[in-house]
């Protein structure tokens, strides 16, 4: 006798014949909702980003670092010697544009060079008591030189001359190629073309100079000394060469 099985349907089975069968009677599931957008930083907020910000605290080996030490920045002054160029207008007195430019400015001065032509010179004379010798031209200016010292102002040294408070020598030439030269004792009339260069300076040093000297130096100056009375003739200041 034989015992058939009876087919016994499972569960799953079951209820996936079920889902078949009524899957075309169910509605579809509603959509689902959108999802919200992902949150927005405000430009007000401050946003730290961990890798930028500065680390705290004294850098490594920065105690062993030497500071700079400041320097002293020296003020500006003025220069204490100018070099002036002047041109002097013909028909003027030289040496009175000499000594405008010593009291405008407060300063004395040294001349440097001079050039043009002279129409007349005033020459100290050489014999006490005697009057100044006025010479006309035109002559050719070769140089003028000396210093005028505003007020007297100096710092004299230990063993050093008090100079002369005004000063000044001249060479010119006449026409004729002759060559005079002399102490100024007045006037000089400038005529065409006449420029000066001066040098200002305030309360000058007056010092010695005394040069160095060599052995054998005191020999060699005796055999070149000549007598001074061989190359001139006269006493006057005023010389021809």
């Amino acid at each position: 006798m034989t015992n058939n099985p009876t087919p016994i349907a499972t569960k799953d089975s079951v209820s996936e014949d079920h889902h078949i069968g009524s899957s075309s009677q169910r509605t579809p599931p509603p959509p689902l909702p959108p999802s919200p957008p992902p949150p927005t930083t405000s430009t007000n907020q401050h946003v730290t980003n961990p890798s930028s910000s500065k680390p705290r605290g004294r850098p490594l080996g920065s105690k062993n670092k030497s500071k700079p030490i400041p320097l002293p920045v020296p003020l500006p002054t003025e220069p204490s010697v100018a070099v002036l160029v002047v041109t002097v207008d013909p028909n003027r007195d030289i040496m009175e544009c000499i000594l405008d430019i010593a009291h405008q400015d407060h300063v004395s001065l040294s001349i440097v060079s001079a050039i043009g032509m002279i129409n007349s010179v005033t020459l100290r004379n050489s014999t006490h008591g005697a009057p100044s010798l006025v010479l006309h031209g035109p002559f050719k200016l070769l140089s003028l030189t000396g210093s005028y010292l505003y007020r007297n102002e100096y710092t004299l040294h230990l063993g050093a001359t008090p100079p002369r408070p005004l000063s000044f020598g001249i060479n010119f030439s006449a026409a004729n190629g002759e060559i005079f030269t002399g102490i100024i004792g007045g006037s000089v009339v400038a005529g065409e073309g006449v420029s000066l260069t001066v040098s200002t300076f305030k309360n000058p040093d007056i010092l010695k100079y005394a040069a160095e000297r060599e052995e054998g130096d005191d020999n060699n100056s005796d055999n070149d000394n000549t007598n001074p009375n061989d190359l001139t003739e006269g006493g006057d200041d005023l010389r021809s060469i």
